[in-house]
Formats: C-alpha cells, structure tokens, sequence
C-alpha cells in the first residue's frame, strides 16, 4: 500500500511540475516527502474561481471579469492539452485566482495523466462542462467562452471538439437511462 501512494504522489508532482514546463501557472512544488506521504506547495493568496462565479450568483455578474477567466481557462486547458496532458479533474474549485493579477492557477493534478487521445482531452471538457452547468448556471453558457478561447488557443482543437460532440452524446444517453 505505501509504494501505491508513493507512486500517486509521484504522479501527481511529475504533472504538476510537467503543466508548468508547459506554462500554466501552477504552485511551485517544494517538496515531496515519500515518508509523510505528503507534497508541498506554495500558498496561493486568492479565491476558487467557483467562489468567484457563486458570487457572480448572488451579487451579479461582472461580465468583463467573467470573460477574462473564461479566456484564461480556455488558453490553459488548450496548453495542458496540447502538451499531452490531462488533468482529470477540471473544476471551478481546482482553479485559483491571484488575488494580485487575477492570473489563473490550476491546482490538484491528483488525477492527472499524460495522453494525446482526442477522447481523454475531450473527457476532461465534459467534465468542466458538467461543472459548470451545475454549479454556475447564473454565468450563462460560460463553456461557450472557455471553448471559444479553447479553439483560439489550441492547435489541435478539432479533433478533440469533435470527439466532446461524441462525448456529449453518451452523458445524454447515461442521464436518460440512468
């Protein structure tokens, strides 16, 4: 059991340290301790865009600010894929915003892999876009401006949106049958 969570701490920090070789803003990691089975990252002072998109909800939505985040996640999503890695688990809660620069810093790559599969890319938009349409549905159809700057940004972008169509159709499926 200890060297299986070793070998995901591993995996974890070899991604994370691979997105920021491919330039997303990620924490710096500074250390990994096999022992404690533990990583350290730098602190990042700012909120989850989720928090940022609930208060969107409540207070109304800033519509220049809005677009500026969806920009950011389109052209970093578009960088982790085009460099062959997926992160898994793409949610509003695993990105930060600087409080500083607003810059976006993707966080928690626990689930992460490295894979060039149009499919694998387009399962991890389906699984923002999930999030989104859950959680922020008061933002509009903010995947439209994620993806708009996704297709902007990526030179492989066809492929992978033409394989989130097939993807979409099987999430219908599974909803309707259950």
């Amino acid at each position: 059991m200890l060297c299986f969570a070793n070998q995901l701490l591993e995996q974890e920090a070899r991604c994370t340290t691979k997105a920021r070789r491919l330039g997303v803003c990620t924490p710096v990691l500074y250390a990994v301790d096999p022992v404690s089975h533990t990583l350290t990252f730098e602190f990042v002072d700012g909120p989850s865009v989720k928090d940022v998109f609930l208060e969107f909800g409540s207070c109304g939505v800033n519509e220049e600010r809005l677009g500026k985040i969806a920009s950011q996640i389109g052209d970093v999503i578009a960088k982790l894929h085009d460099g062959g890695l997926v992160h898994g688990d793409l949610t509003t809660s695993n990105m930060l915003l600087r409080n500083d620069t607003d810059q976006l810093v993707l966080i928690d790559f626990g689930l992460s892999f490295t894979s060039t599969l149009p499919e694998d890319k387009a399962v991890d938009l389906y699984v923002l876009e999930r999030a989104l349409v859950s959680m922020h549905s008061s933002c509009g159809n903010i995947i439209d401006r994620i993806l708009a700057a996704y297709r902007k940004s990526s030179k492989q972008w066809s492929s992978t949106m033409n394989k989130l169509a097939d993807v979409r159709q099987r999430g219908r499926k599974r909803t309707m049958v259950g």
